[in-house]
């Protein structure tokens, strides 16, 4: 394998991309970046996300040099918590509430932006590391942006999708608060007329989750139909199927199957919870339609007619 092979992966949050990068992560002498766009683990990631937003909807010419700078650290294998300077990053993004994160992603200015903005780039950025083989990344933060992403890593592009009533679901059970993306005006101008939606009032918080879930897998859905080069996995399907499923992505990937694989893949296959990726696949299909209420059933459904899913 050449030693710039990447393979991304991407998807929207809890649709089972972690499951899938720790699996073609463990090929032979593949090597695994965590989420560099993600704004809550990386302070680059959320100074480059200023005033783009959560989820930046970026095309291939627009000019955004900061976030191609993350995605180029990403495919030079600077990776976080294993690499020299993490606690420093972290610090500084503790030191950052919520509330300012939340503000410099909108582009709003002021005096707490700005001093927030400083320590952001006092902490070291990761450093480009030496790999002998393919590199596995991984993202749910590219839900608008994918296309530019898969020109940056030139290599396998693998996008996972969930039944948007379990990804919806799980968003529900892990009380996560729910950020409109079509703030961004970007999002409201270029990807709503895209795909042909129109938002939702806001306030709900269950329409605001499922439209909001709904959104990025449309949009993620789309993207890869427009691009059969990539490679689009159903996660049930795949919960189902995982040995011939994961033999088809390494394929598409271009990375070796061993049979160390296949036992990884059997003993993820038990209860867990959370963010832990083991599951007893067999119950994932139909999860939703015990975690989520009637009410909320009719709520989200009315929202998920809109994308026809």
């Amino acid at each position: 394998m050449a030693n710039n092979h990447a393979v991304v992966v991407a998807g929207a949050p809890r649709s089972g991309t972690t499951w899938v990068a720790e699996i073609l992560s463990a090929a032979p002498n593949t090597s695994y970046c965590h989420e560099p766009d993600n704004h809550s683990l990386w302070p680059l990631a959320l100074l480059a996300k200023g005033g783009l937003g959560r989820q930046p909807a970026l095309n291939n010419s627009e000019q955004a040099d900061l976030h191609d700078r993350v995605w180029n650290l990403a495919l030079s294998s600077a990776d976080n918590e294993q690499r020299p300077g993490w606690a420093l990053r972290k610090a500084a993004l503790r030191a950052v509430s919520p509330e300012i994160a939340s503000a410099i992603l909108a582009g709003q200015s002021g005096a707490a932006t700005k001093a927030a903005t400083l320590a952001l780039k006092a902490a070291p950025a990761p450093k480009p590391q030496p790999i002998s083989g393919p590199l596995v990344v991984k993202t749910v933060h590219a839900g608008f942006c994918l296309e530019r992403v898969a020109a940056t890593a030139g290599g396998p592009v693998v996008v996972v999708v969930r039944n948007p009533r379990n990804g919806i679901a799980s968003w529900l059970h892990l009380g996560w608060q729910v950020h409109r993306f079509e703030s961004d005006s970007r999002v409201r101008e270029r990807v709503l007329p895209w795909l042909g939606v129109t938002a939702p009032a806001p306030g709900d918080h269950i329409v605001d989750t499922a439209w909001t879930y709904g959104l990025l897998d449309a949009s993620l859905r789309k993207m890869a139909f427009q691009n059969p080069d990539w490679m689009i996995l159903e996660h049930e399907d795949l919960a189902e199927n995982p040995i011939e499923g994961f033999r088809a992505m390494y394929e598409h990937s271009q990375l070796e199957w061993t049979p160390a694989i296949e036992k990884k893949i059997a003993d993820g296959d038990k209860q867990g919870t959370g963010y832990k990726t083991t599951r007893v696949r067999a119950d994932l299909r139909h999860a939703w339609k015990t975690r989520l209420t009637d009410l909320q059933i009719e709520k989200v459904e009315d929202v998920l007619r809109q994308f026809r899913l």
